[in-house]
């Protein structure tokens, strides 16, 4: 593998976890927001509502026993819901324990199989198992079900890039991901030609 090789795999986890409230239903990296989108069931009371919002908070600080314990409080209250157990799913993703991630993530996403950010998180463990068509196999269904979902469209661009050498499809997704930033990308926009140019001269 390449040192450019490299830096893109050390990338795919990096822009993941860049977002620690993606598990929160939402896509802003800001606490404020990701509480904005504490769950709308209305079987949820007003202490739940709490409950989870501060399991975000506690979260996005990078407080993960804290947050660990607010997420298991809330799930023995709202057991049905996934964002508790996706929630759950990040925090032992980030301490390293992935098999008991992977083991919250499919609960979550046997609540809510659309969950876009849950198959996102279970994406990124099947690539650290070496998983890489099941990875794929999520990456695509997160982004056909949010299609705007920035983590996944570049996870997976790396995935076609790094993983499987679908430098066509990568470029798509690439190109996908610069559309929605907010931000320019310089890294990645020469990266894009630099395949661009690999394929002219194939």
């Amino acid at each position: 593998m390449t040192p450019t090789q490299s830096n893109k795999l050390f990338l795919l986890l990096i822009v993941f976890l860049m977002t620690l409230t993606s598990c929160a239903q939402n896509e802003s990296k800001t606490p404020s927001a990701a509480q904005s989108n504490a769950p709308r069931n209305t079987s949820v009371s007003t202490t739940d509502r709490e409950t989870y919002k501060n399991g975000v908070t506690a979260l996005y600080k990078n407080n993960l026993s804290q947050a660990q314990r607010i997420f298991n409080e809330f799930i023995r209250s709202q057991p049905n819901l996934a964002g508790g157990y996706s929630n759950l799913a990040l925090i032992h993703f980030k301490k390293k324990e992935f098999d008991k991630s992977l083991k919250q993530v499919n609960k979550a996403l046997s609540l809510n199989p659309k969950q876009a950010q849950a198959l996102n998180l279970r994406a990124q463990i099947y690539v650290i198992n070496g998983e890489i068509h099941k990875a794929k196999d999520d990456y695509l269904l997160a982004v056909k079900y949010k299609p705007n979902y920035i983590n996944a469209q570049y996870n997976l661009a790396l995935l076609y890039d790094i993983y499987l050498q679908e430098i066509k499809l990568a470029i798509k997704h690439y190109q996908i991901y610069m559309t929605l930033l907010k931000k320019p990308d310089e890294a990645t926009k020469e990266w894009i030609s630099h395949l661009e140019g690999t394929l002219k001269d194939a």
